[in-house]
């Protein structure tokens, strides 16, 4: 039944798709590359327009899909000239390091700071994506995010708010601006930014990366495993550092021990006065943006003041993003699930999240959701959720051959799965992708009444 209602969804949407996409005969110039001139890609639906650079490298994978690398650039907040540079440098940036997969450079929308995660811009990801799937054998299961400066501020937002579609996400020298990571038990991240990119006094682009490793680790324990990641604190670099190809960098070994330095200690002053003993102004804005290996004096007493006089300890490591995000797989019916609600994308066409529905007026609370095969028993428990909400049967996940338990509180709820061939088509359109069909559902209330 899933199968039939899978080739009937195929035929439907891949010349849907296939209408949204154009290739324009539009030359985007720029000062990076001025002898190269490019066409890009436009990806138009329900009004708004996503512009795109598309490469396809190497050979399929095994299973005959490609992987799908998504990378977002730097920039915004200025003029359009400026952010279609940061564009165009990050059609280069990552692809180096991509031996096989479809390599996509997206275009802001906008060209104001958020560029990359616009309300209009969650839907225009998710159709991206099923574009890929359905017409250029991208691998659903192999999808990758990945973003530096403006582009890491994408990452950190766009990941957590559709985590279900990504197999692993790399944010490198963003600011999360407040957001919850919580949603990422079933998508590894990894965080890179450099020691002294501060940005702004009350910025703290490394800080809050690094706080994420003991924001992550509080997560795992809390909801039972999940929550992959890894930090890494470049030493001594600022804004910018290597993460773009195999490279053995200087990383802090303890993420952790720097946050609570930072809290102890005036460390950007501390980096301050070593700017200006090396004769350049004392501003928080050259101490990010300075490039490291310009001045070997102020690289080694910035290295100096981490290692001998906060006494943090240093390790090499290989900090290649696309090689650490290529390692993981995602799995479309994971058995631990946790929807911090309050983290959504509103404008997003679909109300599912893996193997959970809630309309869109439900914004508020945390639902922590977990499945034992041996009894064939869902798990579910919440917390200041502000409405009703669906449990749906994933078939590669739930037995729906069996009675199905659920339980919640002190609740018990048996049910049996009646298989509903629209149920599963419209769950397809919904999702965008067959991998994520279910076969059926039942409304929490339903269970809490029993």
């Amino acid at each position: 039944m899933v199968k039939e209602a899978k080739n009937a969804y195929f035929k439907e949407m891949k010349e849907e798709l296939a209408s949204e996409l154009r290739v324009t005969s539009e030359v985007i110039p720029a000062e990076s590359y001025p002898t190269q001139e490019r066409a890009f890609y436009v990806l138009s639906h329900n009004g708004r327009e996503m512009r795109f650079f598309m490469e396809i490298i190497g050979e399929p994978g095994e299973n005959g899909l490609y992987p799908l690398y998504l990378t977002l650039h730097g920039g915004g907040g200025g003029p359009t000239e400026g952010n279609n540079d940061q564009w165009i440098d990050m059609l280069h940036y990552y692809k180096e390091a991509v031996e096989s997969g479809i390599y996509i450079a997206c275009r802001g929308i906008t060209d104001t700071w958020d560029l990359h995660f616009q309300k209009e811009s969650y839907p225009l990801y998710d159709r991206l994506i099923q574009a890929m799937v359905l017409n250029y054998g991208a691998d659903p299961d192999r999808v990758y995010l990945l973003g530096f400066s403006a582009g890491g501020d994408g990452v950190y937002q766009v990941a957590p708010r559709l985590a279900d579609r990504f197999a692993a996400v790399s944010m490198s020298a963003g600011h999360p601006n407040g957001v919850s990571l919580l949603n990422l038990q079933n998508c590894p991240i990894i965080l890179q930014a450099g020691i002294r990119d501060y940005y702004s006094e009350d910025g703290k682009r490394s800080v809050r990366a690094a706080e994420a490793d003991e924001v992550l680790d509080s997560y795992r324990e809390t909801y039972g495993g999940g929550y992959e990641h890894e930090v890494f604190i470049h030493v001594p670099a600022g804004h910018n550092f290597i993460d773009y190809r195999d490279y053995e960098d200087t990383v802090l070994k303890s993420p952790g021990e720097f946050v609570k330095r930072e809290a102890e200690d005036d460390m950007p002053g501390i980096f301050l006065d070593i700017l200006k003993i090396c004769g350049i102004e004392r501003d928080i804005g050259w101490l990010s943006y300075y490039y490291v290996g310009d001045n070997k004096v102020f690289d080694k007493g910035i290295t100096d003041a981490v290692t001998k006089k906060l006494g943090l300890e240093t390790v090499k490591a290989n900090t290649n993003a696309v090689r650490w995000v290529s390692q993981y797989t995602r799995n479309p019916a994971p058995s631990k699930i946790v929807w911090d609600l309050s983290t959504r994308a509103e404008e997003r066409e679909k109300n599912t999240f893996y193997w959970l529905r809630a309309e869109k007026g439900v914004n508020q609370g945390i639902i922590s959701a977990s499945y034992d095969s041996e009894s064939n028993t869902i798990r579910i428990e919440t917390e200041n959720v502000n409405g009703d909400f669906a449990i749906m049967f994933h078939p590669a996940l739930i037995d729906v051959s069996r009675p199905v338990t659920i339980r919640t509180g002190e609740t018990e709820y048996v049910v049996e799965v009646h298989l509903d061939p629209e149920y599963i088509l419209e769950s397809m359109k919904e999702n965008g992708n067959p991998e994520l069909a279910c076969v059926g559902e039942i409304l929490y209330s339903t269970v809490c009444q029993k």
